[in-house]
């Protein structure tokens, strides 16, 4: 299937930008028979899960039953990913692969395992429990090398290898099946007052213990994961240096840079103060910094990893007793795969139509790559998803309300998108176009005739449908113009 998967060519023509003297594509990978593939693949990803986790002997019919139930949930769970979201593209794809060959390369007794790329936009990767590892291009794009990919692929490895999926559905079955915690369920059932408390309190006891588990589990993966990575040619330093990177992952770097006067507004329709306006700010101020100091406070104790710095100590202790032989780090093209990622990122968010996110997302980006037409481009797609929900009354499924937990940034993005009013989010729409001037580019195109249908303009609709057709006749977007 892989050797069909890169034989095929890509299909769609597509700008070129220049990263470092590397040409590359501007728009995200897509494919005719995308679908197709990620189908097949769901169904692989579900058979391995169901095949995989084997029902133990010792259970009886109840524990049996349940473990069949939710073995079942993580194959539908698992296949729902890979269906709606992996990747299985030219560059990206045989990149994480190829990190995934050396480190087994290096560690010839590393059970068999297979690789998933997905274009989940946000920092994450996971073991199945079936050999197979799922990498999210959320992650690679806030990782600075291979290096550091390499090392969660270890981690991941390490966790398959240490059977830690399947351990642990197994304790947990037996855990609510065992006659102690049926005996404690009934006796809340019994009790007269504060059914209610007593049930929180009992959960909350087995989500802690849990939890302390599941950070065991992953020192425990560490560790292994550390033995991996100096077997191979890879930075040991890098291990630690990652750790570090995860102490502020979920952080956007620059957010006070991000200036909406400069992206939304053009001489025919400027920028209005207005927009900005959040009212009496001072009292959800105060809300905003005393929740996430809580959040802060409770992190370790809710997280299902040991914070960085509590990893980030271990490491180090493993790193002094072993004094390993340091690598330089790996000189590759890891910018140029960041830049694709960033693609993928954005439009994942567009395709679920979060749009505040793919706005957002699209201007940080847009600061790191200027050049790239596709970030504003799906700025404009985005902001007509926003209009065409709103005509429809539908806006509050599409864009979110301001929260404590959000980046500073984008909770002042959503201040103004939500004090855009229809008009105004048409206007916005028409400074990214010279109506005198047909676009080229696939995204282009398709922003042009979104807005054209807007407007109701049936000749300048029928035009650009008719140019995108012919450019891209298997495109992204040709089902959408065909139905039109």
């Amino acid at each position: 299937m892989e050797k069909q998967l890169f034989s095929l060519l890509f299909a769609l023509s597509t700008s070129i930008f220049l990263l470092n003297g590397q040409e590359l594509r501007q728009a995200p990978y897509f494919h005719p028979d995308q679908n197709k593939l990620n189908g097949e693949a769901a169904d692989r990803a579900k058979s391995s899960v169901l095949t995989a986790f084997s029902v133990p002997d010792r259970f009886d019919k109840e524990a049996k039953k349940a473990f069949v139930e939710e073995r079942l949930r993580i194959g539908q769970s698992v296949s729902e990913v890979v269906l709606e979201t992996a990747l299985f593209d030219d560059v990206l794809y045989p990149f994480v692969k190829s990190v995934h060959e050396k480190i087994i390369a290096a560690n010839p007794a590393l059970p068999a395992t297979s690789i998933i790329l997905t274009s989940e936009p946000v920092p994450n990767a996971f073991s199945v429990g079936d050999g197979t590892i799922v990498v999210y291009t959320g992650l690679i794009s806030e990782l600075e090398n291979e290096d550091q990919l390499a090392f969660v692929l270890c981690h991941e490895l390490a966790h398959y290898a240490l059977h830690h999926a399947t351990h642990q559905l197994v304790k947990e079955i037996e855990h609510f099946q065992s006659k102690a915690f049926k005996a404690q369920i009934k006796k809340i059932k019994e009790a007269q007052f504060n059914q209610s408390e007593l049930y929180e309190s009992m959960y909350r006891n087995v989500q802690f213990k849990s939890r302390y588990h599941r950070r065991d589990l992953e020192r425990q993966a560490d560790s292994l994961a550390y033995h991996y990575f100096l077997n191979t040619s890879y930075s040991p330093a890098q291990a630690m240096r990652l750790l570090e990177l995860f102490e502020t992952i979920d952080e956007h770097k620059g957010d006070s840079l991000l200036q909406l006067e400069q992206h939304f507004g053009c001489p025919a329709f400027p920028f209005q103060s207005k927009w900005n306006d959040n009212g009496s700010s001072s009292i959800w101020g105060t809300a905003h910094e005393a929740q996430k100091e809580r959040y802060k406070s409770l992190s370790d104790s809710l997280s299902t990893h040991p914070d960085a710095q509590a990893r980030f100590n271990w490491i180090a202790a493993m790193a002094a007793e072993h004094y390993p032989t340091e690598h330089p780090v790996t000189i590759d093209n890891y910018q140029q795969i960041k830049y694709l990622c960033a693609l993928e990122n954005v439009q994942a968010w567009y395709d679920r139509e979060r749009y505040d996110k793919a706005i957002y997302t699209a201007l940080l980006y847009q600061k790191v790559y200027p050049e790239c037409a596709y970030f504003k481009e799906i700025c404009t797609l985005s902001l007509n998803g926003l209009f065409v929900q709103s005509k429809n009354h539908n806006l509050s499924a599409v864009l979110s309300q301001t929260s404590p937990y959000y980046d500073k940034g984008y909770n002042a993005l959503l201040v103004l998108l939500n004090n855009l009013r229809l008009s105004e989010l048409a206007a916005l729409q028409s400074c990214s176009f010279d109506e005198q001037l047909e676009p080229d580019s696939e995204f282009g195109l398709y922003a042009a005739y979104r807005y054209s249908v807007g407007k109701d303009d049936k000749a300048r609709t029928n035009l650009l449908q008719k140019k995108y057709l012919q450019l891209y006749p298997k495109g992204r977007f040709s089902d959408a113009m065909v139905e039109k």
